[in-house]
């Protein structure tokens, strides 16, 4: 990908999530450029809809890992994900349309194609259950509440309508990345 794509890719996710009434945070916008991977699809020039996988490697933290545990009292925790073969799926955008909807599912497939092509054991994901569109398109394709990492977590300075965000780990394993890719 060319750079002159990733940063319209990027601008795009900055625009919806500042739409969606998102406050920008350092801690969340983090770069993970090196390990990722972007999806999107556009019409007419113009991006319906876009989402990033982020591998896990050694070298770097991914987004489960940069969000803090919320509710830890005496002192900010955050999770370790030492398991290899993973990645975390985060950057979800797309317009608020029929269209838009229908572009994130296509996108939404594509990814899942990508990380079972790719033989992830588990792709995480971060989700915030004020986002009822986020919370079908994963929940309904069968992502699964993570036990490993029950959360919430949040990123500091990181609000959603001026409350703190916070977020439900969630993941999606071989065979649901499986099932979610044969829709395509």
């Amino acid at each position: 990908m060319n750079e002159c794509d990733l940063q319209r890719i990027k601008r795009f996710v900055e625009k919806k999530y500042s739409e969606a009434r998102y406050s920008n945070s350092r801690w969340k916008n983090q770069n993970y450029d090196p390990w990722s991977t972007w999806f999107w699809v556009e019409e007419k020039g113009e991006i319906l809809s876009a989402m990033r996988i982020v591998e896990k490697v050694p070298e770097n933290c991914i987004p489960l890992e940069i969000a803090v545990i919320y509710g830890t009292k005496s002192q900010a925790l955050r999770y370790a994900v030492l398991e290899e073969n993973v990645a975390d799926w985060n950057a979800v955008a797309f317009e608020l349309s029929r269209t838009g909807w229908y572009a994130a599912k296509k996108t939404f497939r594509t990814v899942a194609k990508y990380c079972a092509d790719k033989g992830y054991d588990i792709v995480y994901g971060l989700y915030n259950p004020i986002l009822r569109g986020i919370e079908k398109l994963y929940l309904s394709e069968g992502a699964v509440f993570s036990e490993r990492y029950p959360g919430p977590v949040y990123f500091p300075g990181f609000y959603l309508n001026g409350e703190l965000s916070k977020f439900h780990v969630i993941e999606l394993e071989k065979e649901t990345l499986q099932n979610i890719a044969s829709k395509l």
